[in-house]
């Protein structure tokens, strides 16, 4: 069989019904991501109001719940989980470090309640030193990865990241990071 070495037209190449970017298709729609960020992002304070303490993340937590978060998430059940850390820097740490770890499981979502801390504290923490505390624990790429997961949910915090090297592949700040923070995102709906 000779083939013909000329250009490829579009008649010969068939189109797929449902490819790859077909089957995923839900998790791309901007609309339901923003619909799941925007209460965090209008809702958290920019400055907090008063020095972090475990129950200040419970009222935060409560106040954007009011915002119109979906109910799924339960984030003021989970600051309550969390509300016993009186460390702002170690409660960062610990949220970031879970939220980019693949083998912890995604529910409850823990990626609301570290973007409210962030918001809400940013003042007060500084990437560097959340990143020195993770690698303390052990957990230095996990806490780079959920960093860098909500940040791309909320670009305002990528001014705060800005401190940090990335130091992960392009492939993954590319691929792996959006469809891991879209996916965390429209969880609550598969759930």
């Amino acid at each position: 069989m000779i083939l013909s070495s000329g250009p490829l037209t579009e008649t010969h190449i068939r189109r797929s019904s449902r490819g790859f970017f077909g089957r995923i298709s839900p998790v791309w729609n901007s609309n339901q991501i923003l619909k799941h960020v925007h209460p965090i992002r209008s809702r958290a304070r920019k400055i907090a109001r008063s020095p972090f303490m475990g129950n200040s993340v419970v009222a935060a937590s409560l106040r954007i719940q009011q915002g119109g978060l979906p109910p799924g998430y339960r984030l003021s059940d989970t600051a309550r989980e969390f509300a016993v850390f009186q460390d702002c820097e170690q409660l960062a740490t610990i949220l970031a470090s879970r939220v980019g770890d693949a083998k912890v499981a995604p529910n409850p979502p823990l990626w609301p309640l570290l973007a409210m801390i962030l918001f809400e504290w940013r003042e007060v923490l500084s990437a560097k030193d959340i990143l020195v505390r993770g690698a303390a624990m052990g957990l230095q790429e996990e806490v780079r990865r959920g960093l860098i997961i909500v940040s791309y949910l909320f670009p305002e915090l990528q001014e705060w990241l800005a401190e940090l090297p990335l130091g992960i592949p392009l492939w993954e700040r590319a691929l792996a990071v959006p469809l891991t923070a879209r996916k965390l995102v429209l969880l609550e709906k598969t759930s």
